[in-house]
């Protein structure tokens, strides 16, 4: 499946002027992720490290969209930074986090390519990317998560989450790409992951550490449906 950058761009700068993805709270597995491998919380004004010399660590967003884990990880006392290919998110997510850390916002969350990220090797301490290398085609997550290993520090963790194909109405384990042709997310890209892919994805670049499957059955909407959740560190 073919389809270039520029129009998946437009595509979801459309998705989000129509304020699609507007989330405004981290994932519980966002969450546990920092609070298991970087920073916990463990009172109302105590967060403590759980990776030696986490706090202050930066970390960035991959796929960042309007900002909420860079709200969230800011919180936690990381130094956050991210990238959205699409502008019209990053505006928002500028603006956001400037109530936060003011007007180096602009300067740590871009719009961009995740073929092409603007920072030098190893400025990262850890990375994540919620919800994002499935929404593009295969080879350009290839291409990002090479990006990310080279942006990060050896031993550092990355988090993702990835759509699993084993869907009601697809075959088992199916791991292709499909074109969105719904009003939500239209013209974009929903590419499905199962256990082989994740390793393609990842490996050798990462060494996975943990690696979940979380379903979830609509009994009245008759629908099966799941997400990976992966923790790696860069080798």
């Amino acid at each position: 499946m073919t389809i270039d950058s520029l129009s998946l761009k437009s595509a979801w700068n459309s998705s989000y002027r129509r304020s699609e993805n507007y989330v405004f709270q981290p994932s519980d597995e966002m969450v546990r992720f920092v609070a298991r491998h970087l920073r916990r919380r463990v009172a109302l004004d105590e967060v403590i490290d759980v990776q030696l010399g986490a706090k202050a660590a930066r970390v960035v967003d991959v796929g960042c969209g309007i900002g909420r884990n860079l709200l969230f990880g800011t919180d936690m006392g990381l130094e956050m930074y991210g990238i959205d290919l699409s502008a019209h998110a990053v505006s928002i997510a500028q603006e956001w986090m400037s109530r936060k850390v003011g007007p180096t916002a602009k300067e740590r969350i871009v719009a961009g390519d995740i073929c092409n990220l603007p920072w030098e090797s190893r400025f990262f301490a850890h990375a994540v990317s919620d919800s994002a290398l499935d929404s593009m085609p295969f080879e350009s997550a290839q291409a990002g998560v090479a990006e990310i290993s080279r942006i990060m520090q050896p031993g550092g963790y990355f988090y993702c989450n990835l759509i699993s194909g084993n869907e009601t109405g697809r075959e088992p384990d199916f791991w292709g790409e499909v074109f969105v042709d719904t009003k939500h997310e239209r013209n974009t890209i929903q590419s499905y992951f199962n256990k082989v892919k994740i390793g393609r994805l990842l490996e050798p670049l990462f060494e996975i550490v943990s690696l979940q499957l979380h379903q979830i059955h609509d009994e009245k909407a008759r629908r099966h449906f799941g997400r990976w959740h992966v923790v790696s560190r860069r080798r």
